[in-house]
């Protein structure tokens, strides 16, 4: 057999092959084949730029990108507005394979609880938490009470008997509210949109209790005392304050650092930038940011933290079903 003619035949039988096979497979495996990221990954923030969400998602792709654990950067933008709408909004007039995802932390599931914008849990795939702060429960330095142990057993005793300071609808006025219908109790509320506000009520006397970051806590410090802290374990820079858990109530506040996909990104897509955010967090440089900044390092997996969120959710649900 002359070299001429086993080429032919090769070529021969290497097109019946191509015919033999469906197009639609010859499309599928080409596409498989090409890596993802295929361009920059817009990760879009919906506050405006300086907040914590904001600066943690800028650092992180910033040390994803010096690292190369993606091939393509992350380019962050900020679409405040609406609730979160119109960061939801701008995701999905993104692609469908993942190269648009949002940076956000649970007030997006108070969103959701009251529906204030046109978007549900189902309409997103959880990346996962890169770490993240939970808030402390304050009153005056004066105060008579000292524990919260002391504080429950007055407003059982005595319903409605102090003020808390809280922006209706806001993450204080929902942590709140998840701790008194875990442990029985209710308060008064005297209104206050920011966490200024709710400082300035409490000094003032107009207030008895307040819900802060444990950074905003620590940085302001004298005047106030606090009582819990909502994380799941008991802040290094906060001692001795005790957790929610710790004292029998079934109710923690992480409010992580949140990253999200279309729930139409394919799986594989979701699990590189899962392993890219999962290396970052665990970053020396990264975590000691964390730490420096009243926030705790860790990674929760996407499977794990929308786990988390579908049941955050329905407590939240049955907090809003009460607010007229």
């Amino acid at each position: 057999m002359t070299k001429t003619f086993r080429r032919s035949a090769l070529v021969s039988l290497i097109g019946a092959i191509a015919l033999a096979l469906p197009v639609g497979s010859i499309t599928a495996t080409a596409a498989s084949a090409q890596d993802f990221p295929a361009k920059p990954i817009e990760v879009i923030v919906p506050f405006k730029p300086g907040g914590r969400t904001d600066v943690v998602a800028r650092m992180i792709g910033e040390k994803i990108k010096e690292q190369g654990w993606l091939s393509q950067p992350m380019a962050v933008v900020n679409a405040d507005g609406g609730a979160g709408a119109a960061a939801v909004n701008r995701m999905n007039r993104g692609d469908a394979e993942g190269h648009t995802i949002v940076h956000w932390h649970h007030q997006a599931l108070i969103a959701m609880a009251m529906g204030l914008g046109d978007f549900q849990l189902e309409d997103f795939k959880s990346i996962g938490y890169t770490g993240g702060g939970s808030p402390v429960w304050v009153v005056r330095s004066d105060s008579d009470f000292q524990s919260m142990e002391d504080l429950i057993a007055h407003l059982k005793d005595n319903p409605r008997s102090l003020v808390e300071a809280v922006g209706i609808g806001t993450i204080p006025h929902f942590v709140g509210a998840l701790l008194a219908k875990e442990a029985g109790f209710e308060t008064r509320y005297v209104t206050a949109n920011s966490g200024a506000d709710r400082l300035r009520l409490l000094l003032g006397g107009n207030a008895d209790i307040a819900l802060f970051s444990a950074s905003e806590y620590l940085a302001q410090g004298d005047g106030l005392r606090p009582l819990i802290y909502f994380g799941r374990d008991r802040l290094p820079d906060l001692p001795d304050v005790p957790t929610a858990i710790e004292l029998g109530y079934d109710v923690s506040w992480a409010n992580p650092n949140w990253w999200l996909a279309p729930a139409s990104t394919p799986d594989e897509n979701v699990a590189a930038l899962e392993a890219a955010l999962e290396k970052a967090i665990n970053d020396p440089e990264i975590a000691e940011y964390f730490r420096n900044n009243t926030l705790q390092p860790y990674w929760t997996s996407g499977a794990a933290s929308m786990e988390d969120a579908t049941r955050q959710l329905e407590a939240l649900k049955a907090i809003a079903a009460t607010i007229n």
